[in-house]
């Protein structure tokens, strides 16, 4: 009996101090940012995008047009550079022993050209000349040894081989003097084929000299345009690899500013480049940069690259890129690089409303004047 009666006395009164501690708490106190979410904005309806921060010209990742070793670094960080100054050297020295035997090419080939125009020399037609007699003596001089063992030999006096060794000097003599006269005349005479050969060898040699020279002067990085040094990834030694993505020199335009924003895709349409916009800076939206204006509008829509970070932020997004001026004069110092978040009045196009929850739209339900909606459905394709 008394077991009966001590159990519903117990949970009765764990029931009431249940209650009384649920009573009795301290009420939870809600934590506050250290800086408001940056969605306030004093447009009505506004699209916002995320912004950054990026020199006049945009930032531009200067690269090596030869791999190499990097032999020498002329700039540092915030160097003012003009057009043609230079950035970094590669190590030149290969290539400026192969300038020196295209120098001495060059040189051969002018030589022989010149010669062939100063052709023919006084010395030069004295001396094949003389070549020319010495070899008509030889004919004569063989002619008449052939003869002589010709006669002995149909005479049965002299062997076969003393009269074929005889008749075949004769004939090789005879080939000189035809050769040395040949010489004496194309001295006399300057072939024209041979002084154009000797031109299209000067050219060639001349075109390897500047091929290399250009070679030579690729290896020198210069500035193609003036700009303040942003970021030096380059050390002296280092190996510097011809790769697009791989900035070694950024330069920019630190003077001017940008901001280039992304829009998403889905707001495109509420897009117009007249409308009013504010950017503030990230994690700090009361410092606002008002009534920016449309630098540019890059139409084509690429694939989304700068994230924020936030959980709810969507990765497989297009986004349509805007660039907007920012004042000379701000507020607080920026840098190049810098997030910033922007808010664009949204201008509704006709037909278009901000409000519609595109979810509950059926693309197959139409409007008719005076009647009530009527659903279609799509036939089958057969």
């Amino acid at each position: 009996m008394l077991r009966k009666l001590v159990l519903p006395l117990v949970a009765m009164s764990g029931f009431g101090f249940a209650v009384y501690t649920i009573y009795a708490r301290e009420p939870i106190k809600v934590s506050e940012p250290l800086t408001p979410p940056p969605t306030q904005s004093k447009y009505r309806k506004f699209i916002a995008g995320a912004g950054i921060v990026e020199a006049r010209l945009e930032n531009i990742p200067i690269g090596a047009a030869v791999p190499g070793v990097v032999w020498e670094v002329n700039v540092k960080v915030k160097d003012r550079v003009k057009k043609g100054d230079q950035l970094f050297k590669i190590d030149d020295r290969d290539i400026k022993a192969e300038l020196a035997v295209r120098e001495a090419n060059l040189a051969s080939a002018i030589a022989s050209y010149r010669r062939l125009e100063a052709a023919p020399n006084s010395g030069d037609i004295a001396t094949a000349e003389a070549a020319v007699e010495e070899a008509r003596a030889k004919v004569n001089d063989t002619e008449a040894a052939s003869a002589r063992t010709e006669r002995l030999y149909q005479r049965q006096m002299g062997t076969a081989s003393d009269y074929d060794k005889d008749r075949f000097a004769f004939q090789a003599a005879k080939a000189g003097l035809g050769k040395a006269m040949a010489d004496l005349n194309r001295l006399k005479v300057t072939w024209e084929a041979d002084k154009q050969v000797a031109k299209a060898a000067v050219a060639m040699a001349d075109s390897q000299l500047q091929s290399t020279r250009i070679n030579l002067d690729r290896l020198t990085v210069r500035a193609l345009a003036d700009g303040e040094v942003l970021q030096v990834n380059v050390r002296p030694g280092q190996y510097a690899q011809s790769l697009f993505n791989q900035a070694l020199i950024v330069l920019g335009d630190s003077q001017r500013l940008h901001v280039r924003v992304d829009i998403d895709e889905n707001d495109v349409p509420l897009f117009n480049a007249k409308s009013r916009a504010i950017a503030t800076l990230k994690g700090r939206p009361s410092v606002a940069f008002e009534d920016l204006q449309v630098f540019k509008v890059e139409p084509y829509i690429i694939p989304k690259k700068s994230l924020t970070g936030d959980n709810s932020e969507r990765v497989d997004t297009r986004v349509l890129q805007v660039v907007y001026a920012l004042p000379d004069k701000t507020p607080v110092p920026l840098y190049i690089g810098q997030q910033m978040d922007a808010y664009i009045e949204a201008v509704e196009p006709e037909g278009v409303s901000l409000d519609t929850d595109l979810r509950r739209l059926n693309p197959f339900e139409k409007k008719q004047d005076g009647a009530e909606k009527v659903k279609e459905t799509p036939k089958p394709v057969s």
